[in-house]
């Protein structure tokens, strides 16, 4: 009569190489899943870098305002001008203060925008790692679209704050008549006038 078969190792032997084809598959997924994260999101980083050189060309164009103004401030202040040249320094620093205001806001929105589309590409990668989650698909498009939005509003405030620019190029020429004359295309017209 043949041996009763062991069964209290049996199942053992059965088992092991089963729990041991499970881990693999789970670290397998694992690794699938990372792999699918940075596809996710590493061509859209680029987007985000964008984003963050627009910023520090934001806060350029900011800081050269801010010096100017602090300049032209201390210019008037010194007092000993004659009458145009007062009248324009006025003007001037009016138009310098305004620049300011419109590049800090321009500054701000472009840190906001920054910050919104990194929060896209987060929510990128959790589309993967969460798939078919509408919470995760609906913030994806509205931190994007907002971020995108955002540049965009920067942007046009920065058109603005150029156009400040080309006025004030004319009017350093106000109180010289001479050179006002001679260089033309508007020179000489107030430049507190078109703000």
């Amino acid at each position: 009569m043949p041996p009763a078969p062991n069964r209290g190792h049996r199942p053992l032997r059965v088992g092991a190489p089963c729990r041991r084809s499970d881990d693999t598959h789970h670290h397998g997924s694992a690794m699938v899943q990372l792999s699918d994260v940075l596809k996710a999101i590493g061509p859209n980083a680029s987007i985000v870098f964008a984003a963050w050189i627009f910023m520090g060309f934001l806060q350029q164009r900011y800081d050269a305002a801010l010096n100017r103004y602090q300049q032209a401030v201390g210019d008037y202040r010194s007092k000993g001008h004659e009458a145009g040249r007062a009248d324009n320094l006025k003007a001037q620093v009016l138009a310098y203060r305004h620049r300011c205001r419109l590049m800090s806001r321009a500054s701000l929105l472009g840190l906001v925008a920054a910050i919104l589309l990194i929060g896209s590409l987060i929510f990128g990668a959790l589309d993967v790692i969460v798939p078919r989650s509408a919470a995760v698909t609906v913030c994806g498009i509205v931190t994007a679209i907002g971020g995108f939005v955002t540049v965009i509003v920067a942007a046009t405030i920065v058109i603005a704050e150029g156009r400040i620019v080309v006025r004030q190029i004319d009017d350093e020429l106000r109180d010289v008549p001479n050179l006002a004359d001679k260089a033309g295309g508007g020179a000489g017209k107030d430049v507190g006038n078109g703000i």
